[in-house]
């Protein structure tokens, strides 16, 4: 019995918490504390907030006679187009028999608009459904009401306003629109709602303001009356556009609130014809301009792939922008990754845009010589190929794909010469499925290993460094095009990993000119100890400033999309290995989870560690701050992206261990974990001048290893 009490406990609270972000959902936000907010701002008007809660429940009651209530609860706009048609019924009709019909009729059509459209929209579109089924579902029922004439004469109720507020003109104007969103057209709803807002999402607030009075003013010009414009409440459509457009749809950036204002400037004429058409009915505008406007702007960045539109929403313009800033810092080669060409270590001569040959549309392309500690590349008086050091050496593919086009019958220069009608002199030409071509220039005659139409694996040999083309001394070139003739312009591409200067670890880069450089490959037995497999655990004991603080769980899941994270049941912590690295992704959920100090520990650690060799990192602010700072910061970078950063700076200090620094803008942390013998982490440290944390592994852990189709094999590990 108590078991199923509180089986249904969870699906309360997990309907009424998902009830609360659909209000939040409104609004571009992800918090069911403001949708809370919101909600009461609604109880102003009992009668709607009640209705919009029926016409919710009618259209949950039958996604769950479909077998959908997880698809009902899972997105927001499942539920806040019914809330918003819910709303609109109870603003015009009291509630009783006559309008609980109309409600719970409603509801479910507004949840089928719901899922054919947003199916549609995403499949065929891209796009999101926006709030198109409430502006349908609110046509529905204002045209029908219209010939329900014993509805007016029962149902139809005057509105007073509950509160009175004193303000000039545009401030009534802006905060009756704002309150007009949830149907409260009143300045004392407006303000609460601004300061919850501004609570919540300085960037969507900013939005609000300069999307209102843009489109305001442009409106008051056309009219020729202010006054009359402040009074229209249909502008809260501007107020949406805005933070839609330059919030939440494009990363925000000066370039996307100038988008946001060009947007709201754009719908004036959409709203005006839209109320000149509508109003012969009795009917608002509602959101018709907002969904045809945002959805127009952001089909067409998408079609042009323009480079600032939102990837990944984080549920506030804030948390996107910091997640979108970090992302780049810390993967800013995603695409068109190379291995080098070549082992052991070996020294750039000329990089990208580089002094001599690598120019204009041929920019993109890198040289590589050996040279010694001197920084000669040959030996004795170098007047021989052979007293170079790279003459001869073993070239590899850097990458796995079908030999295209090769050429190795050109002969090699003498050195300080260069032959300048076959400027790539031997080379092999290889296509990688990613979609894109590879070159490997200035190869030795006669020495290639593979021949047009062969498939060639990363890391094999395709011939030997040679002096052949416009080469005055030995050394490998490549470049990488997007079309199969040789000469083809040259792209933007990286290599990953190498170590840098000897002890730098570079997951993924671009090395510079004169950067010694030689390949990573992944230590076998320390990528078995972080390939963390599903129902994995880790059981650690908490001392904080040396007080045991009890103990901590963190199991490993894997999300629908087949990612993997970390979850101690409050939050969790995505990870992944790629590059030879092992890399944490993502944290979400509560702020005061231990998660948080192992992403900061270990947000980067490669899969090859030796004694003193570093890498550097960078982390979103919120995993270290969160308070008034980190709001201004947030805001302020919208303006200018580099105005913060998180930096870290790792060092392997021996045995699997790494020690750590992280330098955010109010200070910065010391850090350390170390890998443990069987699997995961042993030991995680943070330490600040306040603050010592510690997590020590303990007892033996049970693991879920995945068998054969069979179930799963359970058994104990001995952690030690």
């Amino acid at each position: 019995m108590g078991l199923e009490s509180d089986f249904s406990g969870n699906k309360v609270k997990s309907f009424l918490l998902s009830f609360l972000k659909s209000y939040s959902g409104i609004f571009f936000i992800s918090e069911p504390l403001f949708g809370f907010f919101l909600f009461l701002i609604t109880l102003l008007n009992p009668n709607m907030a009640l209705s919009g809660f029926l016409c919710v429940i009618s259209a949950y009651s039958f996604a769950r006679l479909l077998g959908l209530k997880d698809t009902f609860l899972g997105l927001d706009f499942y539920i806040y187009n019914p809330l918003l048609v819910g709303l609109a019924i109870g603003y015009l009709f009291k509630l009783n028999l006559l309008t609980f019909i109309f409600i719970f009729s409603l509801g479910i059509l507004t949840f089928l608009m719901t899922y054919t459209l947003s199916s549609i929209f995403s499949y065929y579109l891209k796009l999101p459904v926006l709030s198109i089924p409430f502006v349908i579902g609110s046509f529905i029922v204002y045209l029908a009401s219209i010939r329900y004439s014993n509805l007016f004469v029962i149902s139809l109720y005057p509105h007073y306003p509950v509160f009175q507020l004193h303000l000039p003109d545009f401030l009534k104007g802006f905060f009756s629109s704002l309150g007009a969103i949830l149907f409260s057209p009143s300045v004392f709803a407006g303000l609460f709602i601004f300061l919850a807002l501004f609570l919540y999402s300085r960037i969507l607030t900013f939005l609000a303001v300069i999307g209102y009075f843009s489109a305001i003013f442009i409106t008051g010009l056309m009219t020729g009356s202010f006054v009359n414009t402040f009074n229209d409440i249909s502008a809260f459509n501007y107020i949406l556009i805005a933070m839609a457009v330059g919030g939440v749809f494009l990363i925000p950036s000066p370039k996307s609130y100038l988008f946001a204002i060009l947007s709201s400037i754009i719908a004036v004429p959409i709203v005006e014809s839209t109320k000149a058409f509508w109003q012969q009915f009795g009917i608002p505008v509602f959101a018709l301009p907002f969904n045809t406007v945002t959805l127009l702007i952001v089909y067409t960045l998408g079609l042009i792939s323009w480079e600032y539109t939102t990837k990944l929403y984080r549920g506030t313009p804030e948390k996107t922008l910091d997640y979108y800033l970090t992302y780049l810092k810390r993967f800013p080669f995603s695409t068109r990754t190379l291995s080098l060409p070549f082992s052991g270590e070996w020294t750039v001569w000329q990089s990208f845009d580089g002094e001599w040959t690598h120019r204009g549309p041929w920019k993109y392309a890198i040289d590589f010589v050996i040279s010694d500690d001197k920084g000669s590349t040959f030996k004795g008086d170098g007047n021989s190929l052979t007293d170079y050091y790279a003459f001869g050496k073993p070239v590899l593919s850097p990458v796995r794909g079908r030999v295209i086009k090769a050429l190795d019958r050109i002969k090699d220069n003498p050195p300080g010469q260069a032959d300048k009608e076959n400027n790539f002199g031997n080379y092999v030409l290889i296509y990688d499925e990613r979609g894109f071509y590879v070159l490997i220039a200035h190869l030795k005659e006669n020495s290639l290993k593979v021949k047009s139409g062969d498939w060639v694996e990363k890391g094999s040999i395709i011939g030997l460094c040679g002096n052949s083309g416009y080469s005055p001394q030995p050394h490998i070139h490549i470049h990488v095009q997007l079309l199969s003739d040789i000469g083809s312009p040259t792209v933007p591409f990286s290599f990953a990993p190498f170590i840098r200067n000897e002890r730098e670890f570079v997951d993924n880069g671009v090395p510079l000119r004169d950067e010694r450089v030689k390949p990573v490959f992944a230590d076998k037995a320390l990528k078995k100890k972080l390939n963390l497999l599903i129902d994995m655990v880790m059981k650690y004991k908490v001392v904080q400033n040396d007080e045991e603080m009890g103990d901590v769980e963190f199991a490993v899941k894997m999300a629908p999309d087949g990612t993997f994270y970390l979850t101690d049941g409050s939050a969790k912590l995505y990870f992944a290995v790629f590059n030879e690295t092992f890399y944490f992704l993502n944290f979400e959920g509560n702020k005061d989870s231990y998660l948080r100090y192992l992403f900061i520990s270990g947000s980067k650690i490669p899969l090859f560690l030796e004694k003193a060799l570093f890498w550097k990192d960078y982390l979103p602010l919120d995993l270290l701050e969160n308070g008034m700072m980190t709001a201004i910061l947030r805001f302020l970078a919208s303006f200018k992206h580099d105005f913060y950063e998180v930096k870290a700076i790792y060092e392997c200090s021996g045995n699997n261990s790494i020690s750590g620094k992280v330098e955010y803008p109010n200070g910065f942390l010391s850090t350390f974990i170390k890998v443990d013998s069987n699997f995961g982490f042993k030991e995680i440290k943070i330490e600040s001048n306040k603050k010592r944390l510690i997590l020590r592994r303990v007892e033996d852990e049970k693991v879920f290893i995945n068998g054969n189709g069979n179930g799963s094999a359970f058994f104990t590990k001995s952690i030690g």
